[in-house]
């Protein structure tokens, strides 16, 4: 029942270009789209090995401006640059995660938090690289020719089905991995970290690999977003943004992909959606989050699950 969810949600994603006209319709569903790989690579972390990190949208952020820069500053085209970017993004996840992993629960997401702050501060100040206050000029990605075939990334609607193929393979390839040796591993650790290491796993090493993986997951986000938006600011790797994050993580549903998905269009769409609710957006996201803990501690998504049987078995 869940793969006829799942492929639901896949023909609903195609159509929605041959139904919607508005390219702003289309800009806030690739916004969207972004927002589904962002959660989904935070769910890995929070999600399946109990991380609680305050700082992910730094690496967004990192992904952001290492695409952007390379556009900017050295002239490189789209498809390298993102690759550069999202490699960067890994090779920094890497150095900074390995002594701060060491910590546990408060003191991680603290040491997240600052982590956020102190990518931002950087970004604000180094203005002959990243531009200070803006980094603009990021251009347009390019008509790509594939043998027979020309895609022309510019079109918001070839960039909106770019970003769901990166969505899919995102949902696709955390699903594989939590079902992996690795994943279980993973699921040990947040279950009780002590009793996964006396059992003989290295909880340094998978805690590190999932860290990792998430933040060059939020690296390609990151370098996505650039390109689409053609400007980026600082405050995009902010802890601003790494609470909105974990707030669509917690009310979606967290080990879920419904939950991944119900996330951003709850607390992105659904605000942008209804323009009378800009002014309240903090009150917005203070008063779902409220509800969820109280009512849903699993999420919306767990909720549902929770319901009957025969719920849970749509609900992927």
């Amino acid at each position: 029942m869940r793969y006829l969810t799942g492929l639901l949600f896949g023909i609903v994603v195609f159509s929605i270009p041959f139904l919607v006209e508005s390219n702003y319709w289309m800009y806030m569903l690739t916004l969207v789209g972004i927002y589904i790989i962002l959660v989904t690579s935070l769910d890995l972390l929070y999600g399946y090995t109990g991380l609680v990190s305050l700082g992910h949208g730094a690496f967004f952020g990192i992904g952001a401006y290492a695409c952007g820069i390379l556009q900017v500053k050295l002239g490189i085209s789209f498809v390298p640059a993102l690759l550069l970017g999202t490699v960067f993004t890994c090779c920094v996840s890497a150095v900074m995660g390995w002594p701060m992993l060491r910590i546990r629960g408060p003191y991680f997401a603290l040491g997240t938090l600052a982590l956020g702050l102190m990518v931002t501060i950087v970004l604000h100040n180094w203005d002959s690289l990243t531009g200070g206050v803006s980094l603009s000029g990021i251009p347009l990605p390019p008509v790509i020719h594939l043998p027979g075939w020309t895609v022309d990334l510019s079109s918001k609607r070839s960039y909106y089905y770019l970003v769901f193929f990166v969505v899919f393979l995102a949902i696709f390839f955390t699903r594989r991995l939590t079902r992996s040796r690795v994943g279980r591993a993973f699921q040990s650790i947040r279950e009780n970290e002590d009793l996964a290491e006396a059992l003989g796993v290295n909880t340094l090493k998978y805690k590190l690999l999932s860290f990792v993986i998430a933040s060059t997951m939020a690296g390609v986000a990151g370098g996505l977003y650039a390109c689409y938006m053609g400007s980026i600011e600082p405050e995009i790797a902010g802890g601003h943004m790494s609470f909105q994050l974990l707030v669509m993580t917690v009310v979606g549903g967290a080990r879920t992909i419904a939950g991944e998905v119900v996330g951003p269009l709850l607390l992105w769409f659904l605000p942008e959606f209804l323009e009378a609710a800009q002014v309240y957006r903090p009150l917005f996201y203070g008063f779902i989050l409220l509800v969820v803990i109280l009512l849903m501690p699993m999420g919306i998504a767990g909720k549902l699950q929770a319901l009957h049987p025969r719920i849970a078995q749509w609900i992927p």
